[in-house]
C-alpha cells in the first residue's frame, strides 16, 4: 500500500497537473535527502539535534507515565490529586506554555523537552492506568496470598498484565513527542529538523522542505513499525 501510494505521488508530481512550488516528485525528496546526509552541520544541527530531543522526550514521558499511572491505580488520593491536572492538559493548548518555559529555564532545548513531555505523558499515564486497573482481582488476591513484596507485584502480576496498554499508550506517545518536538522547532526554535522544515517553507524552497519531511516521516515510520512489533509481541491478549 505504502508503495502504491509513493508511486502515485510520483506520477502525480510528474505529470504537471501539480505546480512544484505545491508537490515534488518522491524521487527528488530522496536524492535531496541523500544529500543532505552529507552535509555536517544539517546532520548534527538539524537531524541529530531533533532525534536527541525525541528520544530524550520519549523516554521521559514514558517512565513518568508509566510511574504515575501505577502510583493513580494503587492510592486513591494520588488518583484524585493527579486526574484533573490531566483533564486540564487534554483541553489546554500545549504550545502556550512556551513563553512560562522560557521564562523560568530560558531559551534551548530544556523548554522543548518539556514541553514535549508535558504533551505526550497524558496519554501514556491514561494508557498505562487502564492497563494496572484492568488487572483482575484475582491476580491480585493471589499475589497477597503468596505474600509477594510491592516489587514482586509490580514486577510479576501488575507489569505483565497492563503491559498491552502501556505499549500501546507509548504508541501513541511517540506520535505525541515527534509532533511536539517539531512543532516547537517549526514554530519557536532557531535549529532542528522543524525549522530547516520552517526555513525551507518561508523561502519556497520546495525541495528542501520535503527532504525535512521525508526525515521525519522515515523516522516516525521505523519508530512505530518497532513499537507494532513490540506490541505484537508482548501482547498477551492477542494469542
Amino acid at each position: 500500500m505504502v508503495v502504491v501510494a509513493i508511486l502515485g505521488l510520483e506520477i502525480y508530481a510528474r505529470s504537471g497537473a501539480i505546480s512544484r512550488l505545491d508537490l515534488i516528485p518522491v524521487s527528488e525528496m530522496a536524492s535531496r535527502a541523500t544529500e543532505l546526509l552529507g552535509n555536517r552541520e544539517f546532520v548534527v544541527d538539524a537531524l541529530i539535534r531533533s532525534l536527541m530531543l525525541i528520544c530524550v522526550s520519549f523516554v521521559a514521558s514514558a517512565a513518568t507515565g508509566i510511574i504515575v499511572a501505577y502510583l493513580m491505580s494503587r492510592s486513591w488520593w494520588v488518583h484524585r490529586a493527579v486526574k484533573p491536572y490531566i483533564n486540564v492538559f487534554y483541553a489546554l493548548p500545549i504550545f502556550a506554555l512556551y513563553p512560562v518555559m522560557v521564562v523560568m529555564f530560558g531559551t534551548g532545548i530544556l523548554p522543548i523537552i518539556l514541553l514535549a513531555t508535558l504533551f505526550s505523558v497524558v496519554i501514556v499515564i491514561s494508557n498505562s492506568l487502564v492497563g494496572f486497573e484492568a488487572t483482575p482481582t484475582i491476580a491480585r488476591k493471589l499475589a497477597k496470598s503468596l505474600e509477594m513484596t510491592t516489587s514482586q507485584q509490580f514486577r510479576k502480576i501488575l507489569l505483565p498484565s497492563a503491559l498491552p496498554d502501556i505499549l500501546a499508550g507509548l504508541k501513541l506517545g511517540l506520535s505525541y513527542t515527534i509532533i511536539a518536538v517539531l512543532a516547537t522547532e517549526f514554530i519557536l526554535a532557531t535549529s532542528g529538523l522543524g525549522h530547516v522544515v520552517n526555513e525551507a517553507y518561508n523561502n519556497f524552497d520546495t525541495v528542501d522542505m520535503y527532504a525535512g519531511i521525508l526525515f521525519v516521516s522515515a523516522f516516525a515510520l521505523v519508530a512505530n513499525l518497532a513499537l507494532s512489533a513490540a506490541l505484537k509481541s508482548f501482547d498477551w491478549r492477542r494469542r
